[in-house]
């Protein structure tokens, strides 16, 4: 009987341990996230959110009617962008090749934490985080929508 119970302090002990462990990417906070697609000479697109605020800018004559504005965000749309956004996975996740200027578009996205900031460029459609990023793309156009 002692054993049983030696053996259940031992196995509350260590899975009280386990559920203390912090990983360094559950202590990033994400900071800001930009989404930006230049389409050449043809102009680009730029969105940018933070915690407070929701930027959108265009440049060039192709995107004429392309909302250009900058507007306190509200926090639950904040929450919902870096809810989801997996660092782990987005530290995995490979950037294609840059297009420039006369090869087509790019798509740029920027994710900023207090820790460090990851530029992604032309994710692969096949790369491990290619879904967290397409989703990421999604929310900041529904944002620009909303506002």
């Amino acid at each position: 009987m002692m054993k049983i119970i030696k053996i259940g302090f031992i196995l509350s002990a260590l899975s009280l341990f386990l559920l203390n462990c912090k990983t360094a990417a559950q202590n990033t906070t994400i900071t800001s996230v930009s989404y930006t697609h230049t389409a050449g000479r043809g102009g680009r697109t730029f969105i940018n959110a933070t915690k407070d605020s929701l930027e959108s800018n265009k440049t060039g004559g192709r995107f004429e009617d392309y909302p250009v504005f900058k507007k306190k965000i509200d926090k639950k749309d904040w929450d919902k962008i870096v809810s989801d956004i997996n660092i782990s996975l987005l530290e995995k996740t490979q950037s294609g090749k840059a297009r420039g200027y006369y090869d087509g578009p790019d798509h740029i996205y920027r994710i900023t934490t207090t820790e460090k900031e990851y530029e992604l460029i032309n994710v692969p459609e096949n790369s491990e985080g290619y879904k967290q990023i397409e989703k990421l793309k999604n929310n900041l156009d529904n944002l620009l929508k909303k506002y």
